[in-house]
């Protein structure tokens, strides 16, 4: 970053003036200097004068000789009394720069994108150009736009006019580029996958796919199999080359590569091979494999990247066993029934000795009981195995499948009893048992799936009775209040400084304020700069027998968003029976939001989302994005107590229609 500063001799002589106002900067090193310069200003011609206060300036902000640039990532300075301690970024002189830009950071590296957005703060009142457009500032300082980018290294040039001061930024970042190659190019091959080692069985598929020049002959060899295979381009022109191999019974292959060959119309030819490396999985016996977490997580496919992995399908306790059939760099596949598979990391599991058989678990007697807010199915087993809990959008049933199991089942105790209406079972291939348990709609919000010992229970929770004439439909309910973030985990950043993590608390607390004074109980899941690991927050819900999840936060975006166009409330849900709850609140939102004249926000959607926060079964849970912090209104917004009350009421509101309409009423 450069700071530049263009002085006038009227801003030395108004300095006590302009010290009233903390945003506006003078650079001044010492009161004899300015002293000086007013005793000269008589006494020698005015050039002689010029050249004295050009040695004066260069001296203040260059004292060691050389520029010393502020520091590269500034904070933007305090905008409340909950960043009090924020402090804007001095060089060695202790100048204070008044141009805060937030995002994008120094020397972030971008993908390959044509525009991002930039946000920040300035003292209010100053007029801001970034590389060269103009930008609006807002009358909390903080500003936002979107700039075009170009590939490689990048300057985001900063100009701000303050009066008579004018004052130049610059923060450097880094935009990758794509590089398209043309037919006419010389023969390159860019890239090859699979990029991570595996091992797979007999039968498998593989996919080479290969980037290079366009329009060329493709094809592949792998190590140890004498023959090669032929890559498509998948669309005329593009460079992108694909094929597959299959995997054969008498291949012997032990980290073999692949090589890519690109050939054009002269024969000649240029070859890459692949990072990853193929093996066959050891398969002459079952490899057998145990959960030894209690956060597994079974997906539908492997993981993407670290970041991306695949669908979540599972969750099963610690100690569940499963066989695995093959790996994917760090994930391992697992075998549920000859035709359905999942994946798993690798780190959360630990392989069996060679020669642990596969689980097969033959399913007797069932058994219901009943508490006054919960129904239990219970089923012994002589083994942990996977396991999937579907409900019916309807709430009419639920359906439990259990895989590596076949039945024995010859009696159900008390198939009517509690919620319950009738339990029936099913034999849905010779590996897969699945019982259906009729419950009726409106009657359960909430399940825990589990193993006591290797006996499955299935909790049904029962939403609580409220009496009649009840000042509020949440009037007794237990309401787990989580505000997201917190301390190492700051969240997002507003364009002035203000932390997520601040502004979720304090909407926290409101609403906790709020559900108390309607009759809840509220559970708080974080009650300042706590660092409460994100997979232990649900736990705490449960653990403290909460009826609802909430939790709350506010909203970012990643480069190359646009929070012009993408901004205000969202409702976030995971688990069916969660819908119904989200729909509610996003409905109150809308009604109280979106053409307000005080708090006037566009609706950002309703979604089903695989969070954290919102996966947990054992209760209704939902997650709230009130604004976004990167938008100068809405965070402005969000540093007042009428929005956060007013974005407290609009959940209670939609608290208040679902227990309604879910709670049995006594008492009439």
């Amino acid at each position: 970053m450069v700071i530049k500063t263009v002085i006038s001799l009227k801003k030395l002589q108004e300095r006590d003036l302009l010290k009233r106002n903390t945003l506006k900067y003078i650079i001044i090193r010492e009161e004899t200097e300015v002293q000086m310069v007013k005793k000269t200003i008589h006494s020698i011609p005015l050039v002689l004068f010029m050249i004295l206060l050009s040695f004066l300036y260069c001296n203040v902000l260059y004292a060691d000789g050389n520029p010393d640039p502020v520091q590269s990532q500034p904070t933007a300075p305090a905008a409340n009394t909950e960043n009090a301690n924020a402090t804007a970024p001095a060089d060695s002189n202790g100048l204070k720069n008044p141009i805060q830009i937030v995002e994008p950071a120094e020397n972030e590296q971008l993908p390959a994108i044509p525009s991002t957005f930039v946000d920040g703060s300035v003292p209010v009142g100053g007029k801001l150009w970034i590389n060269g457009v103009s930008v609006p500032v807002y009358s909390s300082g903080g500003f936002v736009t979107m700039i075009q980018l170009a590939p490689g290294p990048f300057q985001i040039k900063a100009d701000l006019q303050l009066g008579e001061v004018t004052y130049h930024f610059i923060r450097n970042i880094i935009v990758a580029s794509t590089t398209k190659l043309q037919a006419s190019d010389p023969l390159k091959i860019m890239d090859v996958s699979p990029v991570q080692d595996q091992e797979l069985l007999p039968g498998d598929d593989v996919e080479v796919i290969s980037q290079g020049t366009p329009g060329k002959k493709a094809y592949f060899t792998v190590q140890g199999v004498h023959h090669q295979f032929p890559m498509i381009e998948s669309a005329p022109l593009s460079g992108i080359y694909r094929g597959v191999y299959q995997l054969k019974d008498h291949d012997r292959l032990r980290k073999s590569k692949f090589e890519v060959t690109l050939e054009d119309d002269n024969h000649q030819k240029v070859t890459k091979e692949s990072n990853g490396r193929l093996s066959i999985f050891p398969n002459r016996i079952p490899v057998m494999a145990e959960t030894i977490s209690p956060d597994v997580v079974l997906r539908t496919g492997p993981a993407l990247t670290q970041s991306d992995k695949a669908g979540y399908l599972m969750f099963p306790p610690a100690g569940t066993l499963f066989q695995i059939t093959g790996r994917k760099g760090e994930e391992y596949r697992v075998r549920l029934t000859k035709t359905k598979t999942v994946w798993v990391s690798t780190s959360q599991v630990k392989l069996l000795p060679q020669g642990t058989p596969p689980a097969q678990v033959v399913v007797g007697s069932i058994s219901v009981s009943s508490t006054d807010r919960s129904t239990k199915i219970l089923l012994p087993l002589s083994e942990k195995i996977p396991f999937t809990v579907e409900p019916d959008g309807n709430g009419e049933y639920i359906d439990v499948s259990f895989y590596g199991a076949y039945s024995n089942t010859d009696l159900i105790s008390n198939p009517v009893c509690g919620i319950v209406k009738g339990i029936s079972w099913f034999q849905d291939d010779e590996e897969t048992y699945r019982i259906r348990i009729y419950t009726g709609s409106k009657s359960w919000w909430g399940y825990d799936p589990r193993y006591e010992g290797n006996d499955f229970v299935l909790e049904l929770r029962t939403p609580p009775p409220i009496a009649a004439g009840a000042g509020s439909p949440i009037e007794g309910l237990t309401i787990a209040v989580d505000a997201g973030h917190g301390l190492p985990d700051t969240g997002a950043v507003g364009t002035t400084g203000y932390m997520e993590k601040d502004a979720n608390l304090a909407l926290a607390q409101n609403l906790q304020q709020q559900l108390l004074a309607k009759g809840a109980q509220v559970i708080m899941i974080r009650t300042g700069n706590d660092d409460v690991p994100l997979a232990e927050r649900p736990k705490i819900a449960w653990q403290n027998k909460a009826d609802i999840l909430i939790s709350v936060h506010n909203n970012a975006l990643p480069c190359g968003g646009n929070p012009l166009i993408k901004h205000g409330f969202g409702v976030y849900y995971f688990t069916p029976m969660s819908l119904q709850l989200a729909s509610e609140v996003h409905s109150a939102y809308c009604q109280r939001f979106i053409g307000a004249g005080d708090y006037n926000l566009p609706d950002d959607g309703l979604y089903y989302d695989n969070l954290a926060l919102t996966r947990s079964p054992q209760m209704p849970s939902i997650l709230t994005e009130s604004a976004y912090m990167i938008l100068p209104q809405e965070e402005a917004y969000l540093k007042t107590d009428g929005f956060r009350s007013a974005c407290a009421a609009a959940i209670i509101k939609g608290l208040e229609s679902y227990a309604g309409s879910m709670r049995p009423i006594i008492g009439h």
